[in-house]
């Protein structure tokens, strides 16, 4: 026979085991984003639906807009209250190219279960995806102008430089053929310019002659 007491201890018992099956079941903010990037990766649309606010994504949201995700890294964890935000790298392949897009993944508790603001998180993956697909074309761009311009440069010294440094040397070479003959120009010029001085002389001393005499 089952008296009051037995009761107790089955009630008991039961909320004892409610409570354990309830703290099982509460996932924190990086169990709950963990599970929704894993539906992200895989394009499951169940699961990412399942870990979202309902009221953070439509019906209609085309989950496989991002299906180059290839790699997901959770970081740092900051809890306010109902609301948390987890510093996240989401890795994603595009035109052959891999990049790290940096983003933080929101989540809301409402009833004591965490789930993730599927609009507001995934806002930045496609923004921040277009600006890094945008810097990564600046860059390629870029590298193909260096690469043109040294290019350019190793040919000016290629064909430039030796042409310019073989006219330097042939004029060098038709200086020294006509020093010779500009030296005897100038030897001429020594010469005439002493003979000039030479009949100024006489001609100012007897000017002074002249004037001594009157």
């Amino acid at each position: 026979m089952i008296n009051k007491y037995h009761y107790v201890f089955i009630i008991s018992f039961l909320s004892v085991c409610v409570t354990l099956v309830s703290c099982q079941t509460k996932k924190t903010p990086q169990q709950i984003s963990e599970h929704f990037w894993l539906g992200m990766k895989t394009e499951n649309e169940a699961l990412v639906r399942k870990y979202s606010l309902s009221s953070s994504i439509d019906e209609t949201e085309d989950i496989t807009q991002f299906k180059s995700i290839t790699k997901i890294t959770l970081g740092k964890i900051i809890i306010d209250g109902d609301v948390a935000e987890i510093e996240t790298t989401v890795t994603v392949s595009s035109n052959n190219k891999i990049m790290d897009v940096k983003l933080n993944t929101y989540l809301e508790n409402n009833n004591d279960i965490w789930k993730v603001n599927y609009r507001k998180t995934v806002l930045q993956l496609k923004l921040n995806r277009n600006m890094a697909e945008v810097f990564s074309d600046i860059e390629e761009i870029t590298e193909e102008v260096t690469e043109q311009i040294e290019k350019s440069v190793k040919e000016i010294k290629e064909k430039v430089v030796p042409e310019i440094k073989s006219e330097i040397e042939q004029a060098e070479q038709e200086l020294l053929e006509k020093l010779p003959e500009l030296k005897n120009v100038f030897d001429k010029f020594l010469e005439e310019l002493e003979k000039s001085l030479e009949e100024l002389i006489p001609a100012e001393k007897e000017e002074e002659a002249k004037t001594l005499k009157t």
